[in-house]
């Protein structure tokens, strides 16, 4: 039976679903800060052919780029009005026939189109015209129509156009789309990767089937129960031979923003011996905690006789953080799939073999210790959830866990939101007779939080003027700076499949493609420019060949998703409801913060799944969900091939995704 509560939680994500959707709408179509192109078959926008690469752009320099435009038209009447109408990304100046024209529209909003009347400009035969675009935060870009007295005299849906960069080499023009990382064409194919593998990827799936067959004929239900601790046991096997033969390893100076980043900021620390502010590196706008961790450990290893800056000291905390989640996803799945001991191995298995969450334990970077942190303060509120009354202990466990989790990343407000919002709800509907009791709630959910975390947003605000600031937003002309490509069109967002043909630097392509690239492998191979900068520690073949074998678990996870959609508005357990609801929406608001954030910052390195490992437990509890429709649907017909052909799948998947860090 569904409560009052019901009704009030879903209004609030009804509410929170049209916002999100009004938000977007004023980004993309009237907001400048929304750098989306609109699409006009008669004025479209293009940029000058300029080769694709990763590198950033504009910092350290205080005069923006400039980029030239230029084109020839005849104008049949000189004398007759002759309308010009131009858009620019960036600042723009025109001449026609070397006479710099006054635009009588000016304003800060490049979306909307800038106009002159140029008749008196305009002479008989050739006229030459040129646009010049001063742009520090994307690539200049024109869309441009002339018309006159018959119509068109010229637009940039013609040909013909030219144009230069700084460097003055006059260049052809294009149409302004996403378009490929030349090394993505050089890099190996999925389908051909998994056809040149077959040999292996055939042996893992006939043993994993065999090992079905045998185990369901052979083990019965006291066998079954113990399937939970052995996947976690042979996860942690599995996981620690990676760490000494490969993870150790590897180079400190590897992973996303490590060299000129993370490892600076932790040397910054080191030799000054005060938390940085935002404007003394590249990476200091993070908040410190995971620094300050790491620098302990490595105080620790030399006391005990290890070399400074030890690869074991300081990537203790991305390894552990990383099997952290394997240990929630197991914990999660055992508060909401009781008696199930399959499907609660299945989920530990998914977060144990997930490619996202193996490289990010890898690389020295704070991205694995806040998706523990923040995926802790997930399931400990879904728990909360699940009990009967808001226990303060457990209130205030979740306000500490998300005070941490914001002294790592500030990213861990996409999660802080909904939890505290779900419990909130909870706890003023339960406590709503008893006020003191509510106020002691209230008290636990917010003061650990902002003891932990407070200060640093509160320096931010005094330093600054607001709490949240990146290094994309730093203040001084010569902290500005953008990636490729700089813009995106409604394309990037609804296509989908370069990742199954280029599947390395595929995020170039579409925001689906750079996501599923960085969630199944290494899709942006750790942050490098191009493919020959790549480490050779990976086996990019079999990561390769995961893209393809990846595509079933894919659809799993989207069924799981809507098998918990369904159990959140229909389960008969009210706290089960609650708990599913949260964990479909705090993965929700994570995903759409980061679509969002696109908008304003188009850049190819933006849309990562690693950004969105703290729902790695959510992500494991749909596909076990989708694991136990499937093949709860396979057995009731009778279909055990089937089901030995799936599990065979399952385990060559599992075995391929491994081989791409271990081979």
């Amino acid at each position: 039976m569904r409560s009052r509560v019901d009704t009030v939680a879903w209004s609030v994500v009804a509410a929170l679903v049209l916002a999100a959707s009004g938000l977007t709408a004023q980004r993309v179509l009237w907001s400048p800060r929304g750098i989306v192109l609109g699409s006009d078959p008669e004025a479209p926008w293009i940029m000058v052919d300029d080769p694709v690469d990763a590198y950033p752009r504009q910092w350290g320099r205080t005069e923006p780029a400039r980029t030239r435009f230029f084109a020839t038209f005849e104008a049949d009447d000189p004398a007759a009005p002759t309308r010009l109408s131009l858009r620019t990304y960036g600042e723009p100046r025109v001449s026609l026939n070397g006479v710099d024209v006054a635009l009588a529209d000016e304003h800060e909003n490049w979306k909307r189109p800038r106009e002159a009347e140029v008749a008196p400009l305009l002479r008989p035969g050739p006229n030459r015209i040129e646009v010049e675009v001063r742009n520090a935060r994307g690539p200049g870009l024109l869309a441009l129509r002339l018309d006159g007295r018959s119509g068109v005299l010229l637009s940039t849906a013609a040909s013909g156009w030219t144009g230069a960069l700084e460097d003055g080499v006059v260049r052809r023009t294009v149409l302004a789309s996403e378009r490929r990382h030349p090394s993505s064409l050089a890099s190996e194919r999925p389908f051909r990767e998994l056809a040149r593998h077959g040999a292996v990827v055939g042996f893992a799936a006939g043993l994993s089937a065999l090992a079905f067959l045998l185990w369901r004929q052979r083990l019965g239900p006291l066998a079954s129960e113990r399937l939970p601790t052995l996947a976690f046991v042979a996860i942690g096997c599995a996981w620690s031979w990676l760490f000494v033969s490969k993870f150790a390893g590897l180079g400190l100076w590897v992973g996303f923003d490590a060299w000129g980043g993370h490892l600076d900021y932790l040397q910054l620390l080191r030799s000054s011996r005060r938390i940085p502010v935002a404007t003394d590196h590249w990476a200091t706008y993070h908040p410190p905690l995971f620094y300050a961790l790491t620098l302990a450990i490595d105080w620790i290893a030399v006391a005990l006789g290890a070399a400074r800056n030890h690869p074991l000291a300081l990537k203790a905390i991305p390894l552990l953080a990383g099997f952290g989640q394997v240990w929630l996803a197991a914990r999660l799945a055992r508060r909401l799939l009781p008696g199930e001991p399959g499907a609660r191995a299945s989920a530990a298995l998914f977060a144990g073999f997930l490619p996202a969450n193996l490289y990010i334990a890898a690389y020295f970077s704070n991205e694995g210790l806040h998706a523990f942190l923040a995926g802790a303060a997930l399931v400990v509120a879904a728990e909360i959830l699940l009990e009967k009354g808001v226990p303060l202990r457990r209130a205030a466990l979740l306000s500490l866990l998300l005070g941490l989790a914001l002294l790592t990343k500030f990213t861990a407000l996409m999660v802080a939101g909904p939890a505290l919002l779900a419990v909130g709800l909870k706890a003023g509907w339960e406590l709503r007779a008893r006020p003191l009791a509510l106020v002691r709630t209230a008290a636990a959910l917010v003061v650990p939080l902002l003891a932990v975390a407070g200060w640093f947003y509160a320096r931010n605000v005094a330093l600054y003027g607001r709490p949240l600031i990146g290094n994309w937003d730093l203040p001084g002309a010569a902290r500005v700076w953008w990636s490729p490509p700089g813009f995106h069109t409604p394309a990037y967002y609804l296509r989908f499949g370069e990742v199954l043909v280029h599947p390395y630097f595929s995020g170039f392509v579409s925001f689906w493609d750079s996501l599923y690239s960085t969630l199944w492998g290494d899709g942006f191979l750790a942050g490098v420019a191009a493919l020959k900068f790549r480490h050779e520690s990976w086996h990019y073949g079999f990561m390769a060949a995961g893209y393809a074998l990846a595509l079933p678990l894919t659809a799993l996870l989207v069924a799981g998703f809507g098998i918990a959609l369904r159990a959140a508005w229909r389960d008969p357990d009210p706290g089960r409801r609650a708990a599913l609801g949260l964990l479909l929406v705090t993965p929700a608001a994570m995903g759409f913060a980061l679509f969002f954030a696109t908008l304003g910052l188009p850049y190819h390195g933006w849309p990562r799944a690693p950004y969105l490992l703290a729902a790695t437990p959510a992500l494991a509890l749909w596909f076990a969900y989708g694991l136990r429709a499937l093949d709860g649907a396979l057995a009731a017909r009778g279909w055990t091939p089937l089901r030995a052909l799936l599990y065979g799948g399952l385990g060559a998947t599992a075995c391929v995704f491994y081989l791409g860090f271990a081979a």
